[in-house]
């Protein structure tokens, strides 16, 4: 039992040296280059059925302070008002071009379809790509582009406050941050591949390089392309950066997200992510999920057993102090720390679930279902 908690305490460390170390990187840098002239912008949308969270997404993103050069929103055989939304909006404001999207080929995934075929139509030096659900301060975009210019990134991916309001939101929604800032090193430098991430909600990218790796072409099959593309990226040499836009200190994040608004759509938006982000590696997905049971559910399981005593607080103690500075720094629901091993074993679930979908080929995602990346079956009405 000794061992035990010798090796939950070195693991609980780990991390927690880690996340101080990420936290000083993924922090938004102060901006002390502008680009002159600013660079041409294109701003991407893929959209199925987002009428109504395409409609302050395009609200804000028409009043930012940088010149967009164009906003390209491609609907994705939507059944509701997507289409006509847009066409409405682009009356009022030249830079919005709507473009209906074809038909999904064979061996590619819904949003890489969407996504590539966008990035064929724009014209842009530097390429955004946004979800539909993602909304901007007037200065968010100015920023990411002049720290890309200054920096001289190759994709600069921004990480939006994250709202959280029904109890599956509170509990499930925080483990974006945790997974991102325990578990990867963003402080190491180098093209090791394995640390690339990006989140697809903003992801910027120098438009030269994102043609020498292919676009979404490279991840076309890929469930989880945002994090697919930085890994590609960062393979292949190009410089990748991740910044925090919630805007701590401060009253108004650069950006925010709803991603999901009840139970049904955090299980199947999280069973679409979990086990496909491993790339199909079962013994790298496996070794995870231990990981996580063993450093952030067993302390509070042990606390039920005879098995309980001082080193079980300490470990308690730390996964605590952890899980309350990541909801401070990232304005997360306090509910979701108190309740944090109902949360890791929801996710545990989420984990499980994800898995076994892929194993009959039953990937759920906006009406279609998915295996290794390949559409198996949709609406026939949704493409």
């Amino acid at each position: 039992m000794l061992l035990l908690h010798i090796f939950i305490l070195l693991g609980l460390l780990l991390i927690a040296g880690n996340y101080l170390l990420n936290l000083k990187c993924f922090r938004f840098p102060r901006i002390t280059s502008v680009a002159t002239p600013p660079p041409r912008l294109s701003v991407l949308i893929p959209a199925r059925n987002e009428e109504l969270r395409l409609r302050p997404c395009i609200s804000t993103l028409s009043d930012s302070d940088f010149p967009i050069l164009e906003i390209l929103i491609l609907d994705d055989h939507s059944t509701d008002g997507t289409a006509a939304l847009v066409q409405q909006r682009a009356k009022g404001d030249p830079r919005i071009r709507l473009i209906s999207g074809q038909p999904l080929p064979q061996g590619w995934v819904g949003k890489p379809w969407a996504c590539h075929q966008l990035s064929q139509e724009a014209k842009g030096d530097y390429l955004l790509f946004v979800d539909a659900d993602t909304r901007f301060s007037d200065i968010a975009i100015s920023h990411a582009v002049n720290i890309a210019h200054m920096e001289k990134a190759d994709l600069v991916s921004l990480w939006p406050f994250l709202e959280a309001r029904t109890w599956s939101e509170c509990l499930v929604i925080p483990f974006v941050h945790l997974f991102i800032l325990f578990y990867l090193p963003h402080w190491a430098r180098g093209p090791l591949r394995c640390f690339g991430a990006a989140n697809g909600q903003f992801v910027l990218f120098r438009r030269d390089a994102y043609l020498k790796i292919r676009g979404h072409e490279s991840v076309r099959n890929h469930m989880v392309e945002d994090i697919a593309i930085a890994r590609n990226m960062r393979g292949s040499g190009f410089k990748v950066l991740n910044f925090d836009a919630t805007n701590p200190g401060h009253s108004i994040a650069l950006v925010r997200c709803r991603m999901y608004t009840c139970f049904q759509d955090v299980w199947q938006g999280f069973t679409k992510n979990l086990y496909p982000s491993f790339d199909g590696n079962l013994a790298a997905f496996l070794l995870f999920q231990s990981i996580q049971i063993l450093l952030f559910l067993i302390p509070f399981v042990l606390l039920l057993t005879p098995f309980r005593g001082p080193w079980v607080w300490v470990e308690i103690a730390i996964i605590l102090a952890l899980r309350l500075s990541l909801a401070h720094r990232f304005r997360q629901s306090y509910l979701g720390v108190l309740l944090h091993p109902l949360g890791q074993i929801l996710v545990l679930a989420i984990a499980a679930n994800s898995f076994l979908q892929t194993l009959r080929r039953r990937l759920p995602w906006k009406g279609r279902h998915y295996s290794h990346g390949q559409s198996l079956s949709s609406d026939p009405r949704l493409g």
